[in-house]
């Protein structure tokens, strides 16, 4: 009885953790580098252009989205709140598992 109350316990953090993580988005971070099309360019030397894309799959299709530099802070905010958000419920789903396979009379 003690380690379903324990259990429950536990589910309920995990559920108030999960709430209080705000916006996300489903997606990885990618950084990529380029070379322009100047000549003179310092990425013609061997330093490349970088630049931030989210990929995510849409209908069984990856696609990929360039993000500003001025949104670069929010794009990986929202993608470490999605993470952080898989890995509670990750977690909630194997506490309410051990919840479901212990005895009625607990």
């Amino acid at each position: 009885m003690a380690q379903l109350r324990l259990l429950r316990g536990r589910a309920r953090s995990l559920r108030s953790r999960m709430r209080r993580i705000g916006s996300m988005m489903q997606g990885s971070v990618v950084y990529r580098q380029m070379t322009c099309g100047k000549p003179n360019c310092r990425c013609r030397r061997g330093f490349p252009h970088t630049y931030l894309c989210i990929t995510y799959k849409d209908q069984g299709k990856t696609k990929t989205v360039y993000v500003n530099k001025t949104r670069e802070a929010e794009a990986l905010l929202l993608a470490r709140n999605y993470k952080q958000h898989k890995e509670l419920l990750r977690e909630l789903t194997r506490v309410n598992l051990e919840i479901l396979k212990s005895p009625k009379n607990d």
